[in-house]
C-alpha cells in the first residue's frame, strides 16, 4: 500500500499516480485535516514497516514500452 502523509498532524491519505509525479516534482500540497502546506513524499507499507519509496521519473526506453504495450493491447 502506498501513501502520503501530513507532516504536521500525520493524517494519511492513499497515493496515486497524481501524487507519485507531484512527488518527483517535489510540489507542495495543503492537508484537508490541519490546513498545512506539505512537502509530498510517497511512503509504501513493506513488511509491516513504512518505508519513503525512491521517487524517479522513468527512463525513456521504459516510456517507449509502454506506450508499444499500450498500442498492442488496443489493435
Amino acid at each position: 500500500m502506498r501513501y502520503i502523509e501530513c507532516e504536521h498532524c500525520q493524517k494519511r491519505y492513499p497515493s496515486n499516480a497524481k501524487f507519485e509525479e507531484a512527488a518527483r516534482r517535489e510540489v507542495k500540497v495543503r492537508c484537508k485535516a490541519c490546513g498545512e502546506p506539505f512537502l509530498i513524499v510517497v511512503y509504501e507499507v513493506k513488511d509491516g514497516k513504512s518505508q519513503p519509496v525512491k521517487q524517479e521519473a522513468p527512463r525513456d526506453d521504459d516510456k517507449f514500452l509502454n506506450t508499444m504495450i499500450r498500442k498492442a493491447r488496443l489493435d
